[in-house]
């Protein structure tokens, strides 16, 4: 085929290759595609917005926390629509990608270049036991390298802590359990099952005294919470509120 009385597309052999304006014609293509999905996104926010809908995305830990956070943003805003969708790290990412929202709060910031990220919040990542634990405490986490840990998925911010802390301290947890679930690894670390490293969030929201909290040499571990926002997202009063909100609501949590 040709476009501008130039050959896109040649045969060598038996195979089809591009020519160097079919490359050209190829990647402008792309570029169209792109810009028409950011327009896409783009209105789509706008109609968001036109209805007062704002629209957040969080990664599972953070679900025990965002109650607490929205109950007085609510009481302050009545008449904004907050949609709120709950997924694990890989599953916010595919979001933050597709721009389907307005703001995402995740412990791990995404090196994309069309993204804002402002840290609010500590999230402090504990060992626990089950409560009759009586193996090492008050020790470093080398001391317990033999026990089970169960863990959450690859790719979720705690599993990324815990991996990094014992690859600088040259500890190996051999025996480790993989399940995808916070409250999952609460209950089977009160059955007894094995230790975990949890989020406190995760950890205070159960009334009941299922698991203990350990005294671990530099634990715990300390990271933060991100608000994430979408450059190319239209410019909107809510987002800088909630914003706001959230730096506001971590200064008073972090003392």
């Amino acid at each position: 085929s040709e476009i501008y009385d130039m050959t896109l597309i040649e045969t060598h052999h038996g195979t089809i290759n591009l020519t160097d304006a079919g490359k050209a014609v190829y990647q402008s293509a792309l570029a169209i595609l792109q810009t028409q999905s950011e327009l896409d996104a783009h209105i789509m926010a706008l109609k968001g917005q036109s209805k007062g809908a704002f629209k957040l995305a969080v990664v599972t830990t953070a679900k025990y926390l965002i109650p607490k956070i929205l109950k007085p943003f609510c009481i302050e805003h009545p008449g904004i629509n907050i949609q709120v969708k709950v997924g694990n790290s890989e599953q916010i990412l595919e979001r933050v990608k597709q721009q389907q929202d307005d703001m995402y709060i995740l412990s791990d910031v995404p090196e994309f270049s069309d993204i804002h990220a402002h840290a609010f919040m500590q999230n402090k990542l504990h060992v626990v036991a089950p409560t009759d634990f009586t193996g090492p405490n008050h020790c470093h986490l080398a001391e317990l390298q033999e026990f089970k840990f169960l863990v959450r998925e690859q790719g979720s911010s705690t599993h990324k802590a815990l991996q990094n802390y014992c690859v600088q301290n040259n500890i190996s947890l051999s025996n480790i359990m993989l399940i995808e679930s916070n409250e999952a690894i609460q209950a089977a670390v009160a059955e007894g099952i094995g230790l975990a490293v949890l989020s406190e969030h995760t950890v205070n929201q159960s009334t009941a005294n299922t698991v203990k909290e350990l005294n671990i040499i530099d634990f715990p571990l300390v990271n933060e919470w991100h608000a994430v926002s979408l450059v190319n997202r239209p410019k909107s009063e809510v987002n800088d509120a909630f914003r706001e909100h959230l730096l506001s609501y971590g200064a008073v949590a972090n003392q």
